[in-house]
């Protein structure tokens, strides 16, 4: 449809490029001497005469544009001539020039039977005969150059909009690629989650039923947030430290005094987004690497950096049992950084503690 309206278009550009280069032609002559005896030929020739000669200009122009327009859809199959306006110009002004030689020089002779008593060498008719030329010659070859940069403008312009109908599909495409991911890295936290703590709860429910009961009732808590933060790439990190309020409860029930947490985090911090769970699976992560006892207890930590920064710290002491480890929970948080704001946090190790400093994200 949109090539049959360009066709279309084209068409009409070319037949209106006909009747206003023949007028023009006519206005110019006009211009450069009215009292020319060029014009005696409207006055005096019949009505009959008037018409043919107007209609032979008008096929003499037609004859000239159909040549560019075949010529023009010639070099538009080459290549390594197809993009290139210099080309065109060149190659039909010439091929204009040539025709219009050619057309006038058949005109003149039709011109010459049909009028004879106009021929016969009169000075001022041969002038104004070689000014007839040189006029429609500069108006074709000015109609060819309009001619020839409308279209290209018109494909330029069809061009760009193709692109960028591309460009907002590839977007598109990209979105739903990593939205996808980031579903997918979502749905990794459940199974990490609920493994971890069931575990926890099997060896309560040996030890403290009553305990187990209570640590039952926070884990409802807790994987009700994740149900409910399932749907969204960003949190609060006001509505995430609550979450990690209730989870640490789940902690305190198992681990008791041996483990201790410390949030100190501005308000205007607490306004700004974070990834949901990140909070709970670095904590989660601090507990299983380190071992806790009352005389050398984990200390937890989520304090506000600069620049609307986190940091999640714990001090060191790692437990030296060789387990085989998920790997999940870091692997997790840097990925759905990556996918959400395009860089990861910053994880430092020293001999005494562990820190990452997570970027907060705007909500």
């Amino acid at each position: 449809m949109k090539n049959q309206s360009g066709s279309m278009w084209k068409t009409i550009f070319q037949w209106s490029g006909v009747v206003v280069s023949l007028a023009l032609a006519d206005l110019i002559q006009y211009l450069l001497n009215p009292k020319s005896r060029w014009w005696d030929f409207y006055t005096d020739a019949k009505w009959t005469d008037i018409v043919v000669t107007t209609a032979g200009g008008i096929t003499m122009y037609a004859t000239i544009f159909g040549i560019v327009r075949i010529l023009s859809g010639w070099i538009n199959k080459k290549g390594l001539l197809k993009n290139n306006i210099l080309v065109h110009f060149f190659l039909t002004t010439g091929v204009v020039v040539v025709c219009m030689f050619l057309l006038l020089y058949v005109e003149n002779v039709f011109y010459e039977q049909l009028w004879p008593e106009s021929a016969g060498g009169n000075g001022e008719v041969d002038v104004d005969v070689r000014n007839y030329l040189v006029v429609n010659i500069v108006v074709a070859a000015f109609v060819n150059s309009f001619y020839n940069s409308f279209f290209f403008f018109e494909k330029w312009k069809s061009e760009v909009m193709e692109t960028n109908k591309l460009e907002i599909l590839s977007h598109q495409l990209r979105e739903n690629a990593l939205q996808a991911e980031l579903e997918v890295l979502k749905l990794q936290l459940d199974p990490h989650f609920l493994f971890n703590n069931f575990s926890i709860l099997t060896q309560l429910i040996e030890i403290n039923k009553e305990a187990a009961q209570e640590f039952l009732s926070s884990l409802s808590k807790v994987y009700r947030y994740i149900l409910t933060t399932g749907k969204k790439d960003v949190v609060s990190l006001d509505a995430e430290l609550r979450f990690v309020e209730t989870y640490f409860h789940l902690i305190k029930i198992r681990h008791g005094e041996t483990i201790h947490l410390t949030v100190d985090v501005q308000e205007a911090d607490r306004r700004k987004g974070i990834p949901p769970v990140t909070l709970q699976l670095l904590l989660e992560n601090a507990i299983k690497h380190n071992m806790s006892t009352l005389k050398k207890p984990l200390y937890l930590s989520i304090v506000s950096e600069d620049n609307g920064r986190i940091m999640v710290k714990n001090n060191l002491q790692r437990i030296n049992i060789n387990y085989k480890s998920t790997g999940m929970g870091l692997k997790n948080i840097k990925e759905r950084y990556l996918l959400l704001e395009g860089k990861t946090p910053e994880i430092a190790e020293t001999p005494a503690s562990f820190e990452v400093v997570l970027p907060l994200l705007n909500i």
